[in-house]
Formats: structure tokens, C-alpha cells, sequence
């Protein structure tokens, strides 16, 4: 179980980690396609535990539907869609007292191509 710290020097070595703060950090990942995929990692506290935040804007709220989005939740195997204002976002969150570096990079991966590809698919174009 590695602490936040860990997770945020893991990043620094691994990826080009972009808006570092305290709190938070950014990784963009391109694609072959010549898409990118900004992700944004965070940690929050609830219910008396710490948690990792790994979340990817994808489309508005104009360019996707709220009930396919509750459909196209119930595919997803990791993640889900959820509203930010009115910007769609792929978020999935794991408390960080059970979570080993494993959890943390699948989920990166895993985040960021989903919402590449609702991008792709409702917003038609490369925005987030």
C-alpha cells in the first residue's frame, strides 16, 4: 500500500507529470492516432480514509445524453461517467489503505482510453 507521496514519485519517474501540486497532478497519454488524453490524479478524504482520484474529461453535457451515459456506465469495468458542472468525465476512485502501485496504473490506462473513446464517439473531436 503505498502512501500519496509514493504515488506522486512513482508518476514523476515514470510519466511526464504536468500541474503538480500537493494534492494533485496531471498525465497527458497520446495515442498512435494523434488523439491525447489529459488525466487528472488526486487524493480526497470520506468516510474517515484516504483515496486516489483518477478521473479524464471526455464531452459536455450537450453531446452526450445523461441516459445513454447511465447505459454506457453498465459496460464499463472499470470507471464511470459522472458530471463535473457540465463536462462528462470517466472517475474511478481507491482507497489508498488497500490499493498497491498495480491498482493505481491500470486504472490509469483504463480511465484515460475509455474517455478517449466517448470523446472520440459523442464530442468528434479531440477537446479534452
Amino acid at each position: 500500500m503505498p502512501t500519496w507521496g509514493e504515488v506522486q514519485e512513482f508518476a514523476r519517474l515514470k510519466y511526464r507529470v504536468a500541474n503538480d501540486t500537493q494534492d494533485s497532478f496531471e498525465i497527458a497519454f497520446e495515442y498512435e492516432n494523434d488523439r491525447r488524453q489529459i488525466v487528472k490524479v488526486g487524493r480526497f478524504e470520506a468516510v474517515n480514509r484516504e483515496w486516489c482520484d483518477i478521473s479524464s474529461k471526455c464531452c459536455s453535457r450537450a453531446q452526450l445524453d445523461p441516459e445513454v451515459a447511465l447505459k454506457k456506465n453498465f459496460g464499463f469495468a472499470l470507471g464511470a461517467l459522472c458530471l463535473e458542472g457540465d463536462v462528462y468525465v470517466v472517475r474511478y476512485s481507491v482507497q489508498m489503505a488497500s490499493m498497491d502501485i498495480d491498482e493505481f496504473e491500470l486504472p490509469l490506462y483504463v480511465v484515460a482510453s475509455t474517455a478517449d473513446r466517448i470523446e472520440e464517439e459523442f464530442a468528434k473531436r479531440d477537446e479534452f
